[in-house]
């Protein structure tokens, strides 16, 4: 009786050999370890991910997230552009190209991905706050209140889920 419970509980956490060799078993297992602070090996999965599919959007955007939290910045960017070119409305990755640039003091250009987010889609409460934190740096003042208004307004409809 022991056995069948240890073969029962293997069975529902080890996942089969057909699962790992799919590309989202590995994109999930990356989200995990990032999520419980394992960067680096999350990163590794999301490379094993993209060996399988490169045509992964949501993978190369997440290890863009992951490298530019370790402040690797240029191997960021470069994950987010891959995003998309596979996904050129991918709001998450306009988003989140116009972080990296804006970390790097790059504002203008930064406004620039925060519109094309807010294009793709509208109630994005976290690209209008970007865009209004890029638009202060860049001393526009008024618009940047604007922006933030609008901001805090689809983040109260939405339950305070802003994405800063």
């Amino acid at each position: 009786m022991e056995f069948s419970s240890i073969r029962a509980y293997s069975i529902l956490i080890i996942p089969s050999t057909d699962e790992m060799q799919s590309a989202g078993f590995w994109m999930e297992k990356g989200n995990e370890l990032c999520n419980s602070g394992q960067r680096d090996e999350a990163i590794k999965a999301y490379d094993h991910a993209l060996g399988i599919d490169p045509s992964l959007a949501e993978a190369w955007n997440n290890k863009g997230l992951v490298l530019a939290s370790l402040g690797r910045l240029p191997e960021s960017m470069q994950c987010f552009k891959e995003t998309l070119k596979l996904s050129p409305t991918h709001k998450d990755a306009l988003s989140n190209m116009g972080m990296v640039l804006a970390q790097q003091k790059k504002y203008s250009e930064a406004l620039g991905y925060f519109d094309a987010a807010i294009a793709a889609d509208p109630y994005f409460a976290g690209a209008w706050y970007n865009k209004a934190l890029a638009m202060h740096c860049l001393g526009m003042k008024r618009e940047a209140a604007a922006a933030m208004k609008t901001a805090s307004t689809l983040e109260g409809s939405a339950g305070g889920c802003c994405r800063r």
